[in-house]
């Protein structure tokens, strides 16, 4: 995917990774204007960029892609690589990236693509405390430029109703009724296996999710709450899905990093802590564990780890 990496302020100093290497060595370097105007009142509209109209660099890179989407005055809009994203977000006399404190537990998220007629669709979603839901759709070609997208926040109980007029709108679908499949939120399905303990009638607790009951039936299979007949005949479980085929940029990559944009485990963060601390460097990290040394130093500011590298890697980002 394409990711803004680099970009140069008004008295022409460079930031970011101007040096980075294209996953492709023969392409040179996208260029292009990005003003930056955060949204006054919040954190960012502090960064020492705000205002300015930046120099960009944009490509195919390694470089970890991060959370925010930026529109480019000379056309086309990108995510910038996370360091990037850091840097212009971070308020002046702050520091540029603070580790993650290990007694905050993460913001509950979701994370999900799949790829249709040459096109990636993936989706980010991330929930809040009061039940509402911060969404991102994107829509990107085979080069990494986003094509299409929509960002909004919903409550969470508006999910099923929403799905069902999206589907009305395809031309020449039929109403979702029977042939649809309701969608679960975490908190309707902690309720769904509360209530299940008291009331067993599908017929009941369909009533009272407002879906038919094979959605009930089909969930409380998720939540391993029941067996399938056939499963408490045979005494096994389904087998577990394939996991999806990466993009062909991405498979490119792993040419290089066996595990280049793979989730991290809490093992392998825990793992990750521990051969740090013993005293690791970063390219021992960027073998062991299958990525480039730019995805190790991100991942070790994150866990807030101890030792050399942790510190280069801070050093790094001043």
């Amino acid at each position: 995917m394409t990711h803004i990496y680099a970009f140069q302020d008004n008295s022409g100093q460079w930031h970011g990774d101007p040096d980075a290497a294209s996953v492709n060595s023969a392409d040179k370097p996208s260029r292009g204007w990005l003003t930056y105007q955060p949204v006054p009142g919040t954190p960012e509209a502090s960064s020492p960029f705000a205002g300015q109209t930046l120099a960009v660099l944009y490509g195919v890179t390694e470089l970890e892609p991060g959370p925010v989407i930026y529109r480019l005055d000379s056309g086309g809009s990108f995510q910038a690589t996370w360091y990037v994203h850091t840097l212009l977000a971070t308020p002046v006399g702050s520091a540029v990236i603070p580790p993650q404190r290990r007694d905050q537990p993460p913001t509950p998220s979701l994370e999900t693509s799949l790829t249709h007629h040459g096109r990636l669709y993936a989706l980010t979603a991330t929930a809040d405390a009061n039940g509402h839901l911060t969404t991102d759709i994107t829509v990107t070609d085979n080069d990494g430029e986003i094509q299409a997208e929509l960002r909004g926040t919903l409550n969470l109980t508006d999910l099923h109703p929403l799905a069902r007029l999206l589907h009305a709108t395809i031309p020449g679908s039929a109403p979702p009724a029977d042939g649809y499949e309701r969608t679960w939120s975490p908190a309707d399905s902690a309720r769904l296996a509360d209530r299940f303990r008291t009331q067993r009638d599908f017929g009941a607790l369909a009533q009272e999710f407002n879906c038919r009951r094979n959605d009930i039936y089909r969930r409380l299979l998720e939540l391993e709450l029941i067996t399938a007949p056939a499963q408490r005949r045979q005494g096994r479980f389904p087998q577990p899905q394939p996991a999806p085929t990466p993009s062909p940029v991405l498979q490119q990559r792993r040419l290089q990093h066996s595990n280049s944009h793979a989730r991290w485990s809490e093992q392998e963060e825990a793992q990750l802590a521990r051969q740090c601390a013993g005293g690791a460097s970063v390219t021992q990290h960027s073998q062991d564990f299958g990525r480039s040394e730019l995805a190790i130093e991100s991942r070790l500011l994150k866990i807030g780890a101890d030792g050399p590298a942790a510190d280069q890697a801070r050093l790094n980002v001043l």
